[in-house]
This record gives C-alpha cells, sequence and structure tokens, in this order.
C-alpha cells in the first residue's frame, strides 16, 4: 500500500509535470513547504520504488506508475473539491483544505458515487481540469438516461445522476433521497405542468418539473403499487 506522504509527493509531481518536462528539486520543495534535502532524499526513494527516474541536476520524470497513482489522487482531490462546495457549500479555501484530508482515504466507490452524482464534473471550483479515469477503469462510464420529466407514469426508473449547476437546488434534491443509485416509481404527473408524484422506498414526494428536469434515470420495469 502506498503511503500518505508518497501519494502526497506523486500528487505534486504530477500537477508540477504538466508541461512534460522533468520537475526540479526546487520546485517540488516550494510547493511542497519542505527543504530541497528533504526533496532529494524522498525522490531517491521514489525512484528506488519505481515511481519516478530521478537524475541528479536534471530533475523528476514519472514512471507510468507513478503518473497513475498521482493523477488518481489528483482527481480525487478535484472531485472532493467540486462535492465540498457544490453540495455541501463549503467555500473555496475550506473545500481544498477538506479535500486535501479525505483524498487519501476515499475508496473508489465513493469516488464513482461523487462523479455520478456531480454528472461526471470536468472542473474544480477553481477551473483547473479534473483528470480522467484510468483506462482501465470503469467507475464512471456513462449510463444512457433521460430527464425523469420524460418518464411515464407507472415507470420504475433508477438514478443514475444529476445534473444541477445551483448548490442549494442540488441539496435540496439529495435532502429528499433522490441520489444516484436509488430506485423510485412515478406514480402520476400533474396537468398544466404540475409536479411529479414519486415514491422512493417509503417515502412519497411531489417533485416540480424544474427539479425533475435535473433528476437523470434509466427505465428500471413497471411500479409494483400506485400511490393511493
Amino acid at each position: 500500500m502506498v503511503s500518505e506522504n508518497v501519494e502526497e509527493y506523486l500528487e505534486c509531481l504530477w500537477e508540477l509535470s504538466q508541461d512534460g518536462r522533468p520537475v526540479k528539486t526546487k520546485n517540488i520543495a516550494k510547493k511542497m513547504n519542505v527543504s530541497p534535502a528533504s526533496v532529494t532524499e524522498m525522490m531517491q526513494r521514489l525512484s528506488e520504488a519505481g515511481y519516478v527516474k530521478y537524475e541528479k541536476y536534471k530533475g523528476t520524470t514519472l514512471t507510468d506508475e507513478g503518473h497513475r497513482i498521482g493523477a488518481r489522487i489528483k482527481r480525487k482531490h478535484r472531485l472532493l473539491e467540486r462535492f465540498l462546495v457544490d453540495v455541501l457549500g463549503l467555500d473555496k479555501g475550506e473545500g481544498h483544505e477538506e479535500a486535501c484530508r479525505l483524498e487519501h482515504t476515499l475508496s473508489d466507490e465513493s469516488e464513482k458515487r461523487i462523479c455520478q452524482m456531480m454528472n461526471n464534473p470536468k472542473t474544480c471550483p477553481d477551473g483547473d481540469p479534473i483528470p480522467e479515469c484510468n483506462e482501465d477503469c470503469t467507475l464512471c462510464a456513462s449510463e444512457p438516461s433521460i430527464p425523469l420529466t420524460e418518464v411515464e407514469r407507472g415507470e420504475k426508473v433508477k438514478i443514475t445522476h444529476l445534473v444541477c449547476d445551483d448548490a442549494i437546488k442540488m441539496r435540496r434534491i439529495i435532502s429528499m433521497g433522490i441520489v444516484p443509485g436509488r430506485t423510485l416509481c412515478v406514480e402520476d404527473r400533474l396537468p398544466m405542468g404540475g409536479p411529479i408524484l414519486l415514491s422512493i422506498q417509503d417515502s412519497k414526494i411531489a417533485l416540480a418539473r424544474d427539479y425533475a428536469s435535473m433528476v437523470h434515470v434509466t427505465l428500471a420495469g413497471e411500479c409494483e403499487k400506485r400511490w393511493a
């Protein structure tokens, strides 16, 4: 298992190596807030472990494995920032600090759920790109889906993701138990643009059309019982 400290260095190297050139020791030291001597020692250790190629006076480049780990941690960090800011309402600074603490313990399954909930976001709150999943990763593979507003009365559906740029509305939807992976039944569609009546587990919800348009689903059969 890769230690948290090693992940921090590989994440740092991934970010600093985006221009394709070897990363200078002084630049790593500045970003990590450590001494150049500490960086040199760590680069030698990472080189022995096969995560980097380190050449004294020339700099450090990531190996394929080092690049994979660094990108994965940065992906988790920026996904967490997106979730913490957009869904939980933290400001950018708080979101960044909290993401730094959580990125090393976030499971792949939790990453999948966040990615689905946020509709596979492409950037963090600061506009920096979120790295794509590794090529062998199918966590965020998209499913063909339709907005809940297009589902007919009596259909059962599975929620795939939410599409919402408004953090307050996103939190409102989630508070009603409408989250990716959950199934629900469309019990009725009130006329004249009225709400859509839903049953989720043991709850009954009247969801306004503008909110329903943000919920994307796949069909999962017919409802077993109707809303009385």
